[in-house]
């Protein structure tokens, strides 16, 4: 099968990209790449800009990779006749930001391309992902500030909750597509596991044998006190999140030691 992936040099696209090519034949798309007019089998389109807080700062942006972009893959997968994977956010029942409003707005013109042109779409809604490559996101910086002694910045109280998704989880997910074992429809993508950010801090905190040290901020934006996938059937097991933790621990302090 040929195989676009959008974003392959990406935290999650490199993932799935270097894992598609086992089996298939993978060509990848990044923002120094030129559009082009092949024809793929599936496009897996995971190039996005990703930062919710950042998002507020650079809102134009954020409409033309979230939608603009979208759409140029989106009308690709029409002409071509081309399934498509899209990847969500659980953020857009209530967006409180360009990127999440961008995604929410994305759903909806492929909505319409499902409705009038049949397209065949597979729309992934994902919780909070991580993985020992990732660096950015709650899992990261604390267990990066856990090996380093520094601090690391709570926003509210740390009550609110979220679904912590490894990354190989989303790769397997996008290979069972591949590979044509799921059929188009709409999914979400969550262990159905929710964590508060206090519960996250003493994994962190338990695995790595330290102490962080937290400083309370107020939210920047609005946030919603619990996001997790409410129906999780499309993996059978997830990744534990105290072994991903570790596994992400493990990275970070081998990464230390060859610096």
């Amino acid at each position: 099968m040929k195989i676009l992936v959008t974003g392959h040099k990406g935290f999650i696209g490199s993932v799935v990209y270097a894992d598609l090519q086992n089996e298939h034949d993978v060509y990848g798309f990044d923002i120094d790449s030129k559009f082009d007019d092949q024809r793929y089998d599936l496009i897996v389109h995971l190039a996005a800009r990703t930062l919710i807080r950042k998002s507020k700062e650079m809102p134009y942006e954020y409409f033309q990779d979230g939608l603009g972009l979208t759409m140029k893959f989106v009308e690709k997968a029409r002409r071509d006749k081309t399934p498509i994977i899209f990847p969500t956010s659980g953020s857009i029942s209530e967006p409180s930001n360009p990127y999440s409003l961008a995604k929410k707005h994305a759903v909806e013109w492929i909505n319409l391309y499902r409705k009038l042109y049949d397209i065949d779409a597979y729309i992934l809604k994902f919780y909070n992902i991580y993985g020992p490559t990732s660096k950015k996101g709650a899992v990261y910086l604390f267990t990066k500030a856990a090996i380093e002694g520094e601090q690391v910045v709570v926003y509210g109280d740390g009550s609110h909750k979220r679904d912590f998704v490894h990354v190989n989880d989303i790769s397997k997910i996008i290979k069972k597509i591949a590979n044509k074992e799921i059929i188009p429809g709409d999914y979400e993508v969550g262990s159905g596991r929710p964590t508060s950010v206090l519960e996250l801090l003493k994994l962190v905190e338990s695995i790595s044998g330290k102490k962080l040290q937290v400083t309370y901020k107020d939210y920047i934006l609005d946030e919603a006190e619990s996001l997790y996938a409410k129906d999780s059937g499309i993996l059978d097991k997830y990744v534990d999140l105290e072994d991903g933790i570790r596994e992400v621990y493990m990275h970070l302090l081998n990464e230390r030691k060859t610096i």
